[in-house]
């Protein structure tokens, strides 16, 4: 019917690949329940499932482009941090939990140290003179009396603020670097500013939705929740990938969360599928 929307047509190894998913979810929670897989064991694969999925979207490949989508894409979430318990910490992890203030405060700290490091990498790169990293920041496993405290509308509204400016502004240095620059590697063999543009931007994507999107604190439900969420981030991505090669449209790009490398939702779905057969290999 004229002006309804068409469902994407996945492919034959996407179908097969979701259907594996669901098979390796089964077989991770019936051995769960029997006790042949440990709840320390079932939390991680939960908290690696939703880590992949909060960042499982498809962004430009320009690393100015890509840290604009990836603000957008968070943005909402970060308007709705006052409608939380200010006092609630949600786990992402063993190491990391996230309260609004908290949320707030990783993305505008991890925003502006690396706004600091591109000068310094254009620094070091011109004048070989290696940099002193500063310090003063403090990383998600760090809750300070102020991360707990009420967060009114006011408030949020000022965050955002200095959020929206210091992304900009990151955005507009990266458009100033040139190739050489973005892919400079160096001589401690650390990262390129095109890699840490890319880690910060995905880095965005997952502060923001913890909130929005917590996990149940019982591993076994925590991992179905998180195993879902996986799996219906996946196939809407094979499904933004099929609405590309027939609209024309220029494709964007999926980044590998551990390192920023392109990747494709079907390397990530393997690698998946990978860790949960090595797992239940041992049993």
């Amino acid at each position: 019917m004229p002006g309804t929307a068409q469902t994407p047509m996945l492919s034959d190894n996407e179908h097969a690949l979701l259907a594996q998913l669901a098979i390796s979810r089964a077989a991770v929670i019936v051995a769960a329940h029997e006790g042949r897989v440990t709840g320390p064991v079932v939390r991680d694969l939960a908290n690696e499932h939703a880590s992949l999925a909060a960042r499982l979207h498809p962004m430009p490949p320009a690393p100015a482009a890509h840290l604009r989508a990836a603000h957008a894409l968070s943005r909402p979430h970060l308007e709705r941090l006052a409608q939380h318990d200010p006092a609630r910490l949600v786990l992402a992890d063993e190491e990391h939990s996230y309260t609004p203030r908290k949320i707030l405060r990783r993305v505008l700290d991890h925003a502006l140290d690396h706004l600091n490091q591109i000068e310094q990498w254009r620094r070091w790169q011109e004048h070989s003179g290696a940099p002193v990293p500063t310090d003063g920041w403090a990383t998600s496993a760090v809750t300070f009396g102020e991360d707990v405290q009420p967060l009114s509308a006011a408030e949020l509204a000022a965050w955002l603020w200095r959020i929206d400016l210091t992304i900009e502004l990151v955005a507009r240095q990266a458009e100033d670097l040139t190739e050489a620059q973005l892919d400079w590697t160096p001589p401690d063999s650390g990262w390129t500013l095109r890699r840490m543009l890319r880690h910060l931007a995905l880095a965005e994507m997952y502060y923001a939705v913890w909130l929005d999107e917590p996990l149940p604190d019982e591993p076994l439900e925590r991992y179905a929740v998180a195993s879902e969420r996986f799996a219906d981030r996946l196939r809407a991505v094979f499904g933004m990938a099929s609405d590309d090669s027939t609209s024309g449209r220029a494709p964007a790009v999926l980044f590998a969360p551990s390192g920023g490398a392109v990747t494709t939702g079907e390397e990530i779905a393997c690698g998946v599928l990978a860790t949960e057969r090595d797992i239940l290999a041992v049993l």
